[in-house]
């Protein structure tokens, strides 16, 4: 499968992913503002909070997806920790997966494709799911299965038929909020969330 890269990604894009064996990331587009791939969606005791990495804008027009580098002028990780502390600080898995989380923050990543790679490696284990996961070295259109694009972040996910909604217990709220980012679900249920993940899959 061919498939942008996300950070912290949605439970959509994770059902996709996770059904496969392996995965191509495309890392060769030129990298497009105000998309998944630097922004999550996790839920707190006041709705639905946006999680956005802060990146390095070029000095010329357009630049590759694996060449933007992290804004560490900006103290994101702080925000990004707090609020994931907020949101799941009493959440049943919190303990089993805060420490993960905290070994990746700390490394600092230079690169914007490595910070999400980090998380997509963490997810895996806590899903007992391990596709290959491949960077594109190039730019080509006209994969045969490519979803590149397809999950849209100005899109409602009941658009596409990829994800549906399997409710499950979330910290905060009485009614579901769905496609958070999969961190929402692994904080509440653990290596029970590929099951749950697996079901929400339209394919």
């Amino acid at each position: 499968m061919h498939i942008d890269i996300h950070y912290l990604p949605s439970l959509e894009y994770c059902a996709l992913i996770f059904s496969e064996t392996s995965i191509s990331f495309e890392v060769c587009e030129n990298f497009p503002k105000q998309t998944y791939r630097n922004r999550s969606y996790i839920l707190g005791a006041n709705g639905k909070e946006l999680l956005s990495v802060p990146v390095i804008h070029s000095s010329s027009a357009k630049q590759l997806t694996k060449d933007v580098q992290i804004d560490y002028s900006q103290d994101w990780i702080r925000r990004h920790r707090g609020a994931i502390q907020a949101a799941y600080g009493k959440a049943p898995y919190f303990e089993h997966v805060e420490p993960f989380i905290e070994q990746i923050f700390a490394k600092k990543s230079k690169f914007l494709v490595d910070l999400n790679i980090q998380f997509l490696n963490t997810i895996a284990r806590f899903l007992q799911k391990k596709p290959q996961f491949l960077f594109t070295d190039s730019f080509q259109m006209g994969y045969v299965d490519s979803y590149w694009n397809v999950i849209d972040s100005k899109i409602d996910f009941t658009e596409r038929n990829i994800y549906k909604a399997v409710p499950y217990r979330q910290c905060f709220g009485t009614e579901f909020v769905a496609n958070l980012s999969v961190l929402d679900l692994i904080m509440n249920y653990g290596i029970e969330s590929r099951e749950i993940l697996m079901k929400s899959l339209n394919k």
